[in-house]
């Protein structure tokens, strides 16, 4: 049963979808709060080679290296205090989002929602409809911050000059939200399936508080990264300091121009760094959500 299969593995419990909703909500602050910590220069490295066009032609190690000698190791921590305040709420709203959704969809008695996809050894749509509900709760919370930490690490500013309290304002803060929700649906989509057909596949390895969470974090979210990776590159461009260069482009008409102008390199850009970033970040995250969970008594 995938109630029991989720269940034992930490990423779903039993309960009804509000106290799903607290559970995944409380651990995915405790997860939100510890990744950042972990990653953060890869993060800022990953966005300078993705934003910035001076950066466009080095390498991860070549732009480590320059920020170490012009900034320091306070410039590879740059946009951190966004993150921090942004992504134990963000991890919460996702994990609030998915577990409530997942919840809700298995005990509604909609087939189309309640019945295994073929060929994906019982999942059902639960999955994608839990993944989605989380993409959306992701991009309304993480999108202010994301753009402020993009244009803190490219030296940009996110304030618009019609006040901070204008409707302009929250219109700039807002900036890339399709790319940031594209790019969140892809991402979790992918990493939620592949949670699910590797806790079926290993039920007991999953099962560990600490291994089975690294596993899903590192593993997982890391080839989910993957796959959303040129919608990511979209979401800095147009976050970016050289935002204007973008202004009024939709987030396809981006990806044909990168394609076009960069190739598959260009799509991929700064994969490296944030693929070590997505590791660490949601290895050590996802272990320290799956241990709280662990706590559980359901």
């Amino acid at each position: 049963d995938v109630s029991v299969i989720m269940a034992k593995t930490g990423m779903l419990g039993e309960k009804n979808p509000l106290l799903e909703a607290v559970y995944g909500s409380l651990s995915g602050m405790a997860f939100g709060l510890l990744s950042p910590l972990a990653s953060q220069p890869f993060d800022t490295i990953k966005t300078k080679m993705q934003a910035e066009t001076r950066y466009a032609k080095e390498g991860p190690v070549a732009v480590g290296k320059t920020l170490l000698k012009t900034e320091g190791v306070k410039g590879l921590y740059r946009g951190m205090v966004p993150i921090l305040l942004s992504t134990g709420v963000q991890k919460s709203a996702l994990f609030a989002g998915y577990a409530g959704a997942r919840r809700w969809c298995d005990q509604s008695g909609i087939g189309i929602l309640t019945a295994p996809i073929p060929g994906l050894h019982g999942m059902t749509g639960s999955v994608i409809v839990g993944s989605i509900a989380a993409s959306t709760a992701r991009t309304v919370v993480e999108t202010p911050f994301e753009l402020a930490k993009v244009r803190s690490q490219t030296g940009g500013s996110f304030r618009s000059g019609a006040g901070i309290f204008s409707l302009a304002q929250v219109a700039e803060m807002y900036t890339g939200a399709s790319a940031t929700w594209a790019r969140a649906t892809m991402m979790l989509t992918t990493f939620f399936v592949l949670c699910d057909q590797t806790e079926r596949a290993a039920p007991e390895l999953m099962s560990r508080p600490i291994l089975g969470g690294f596993i899903k974090g590192g593993m997982c979210a890391t080839v989910a990264w993957g796959v959303a990776w040129p919608v990511e590159v979209v979401k800095s461009k147009k976050q970016g300091m050289e935002a204007a260069r973008y202004k009024g482009l939709s987030t396809w008409s981006i990806l044909q121009d990168t394609a076009k102008s960069e190739g598959i390199k260009g799509l991929y850009r700064g994969f490296l760094p944030g693929a070590i970033r997505s590791c660490l970040a949601n290895g050590v995250g996802m272990a320290v959500y799956q241990f709280t969970q662990s706590f559980r008594k359901d």
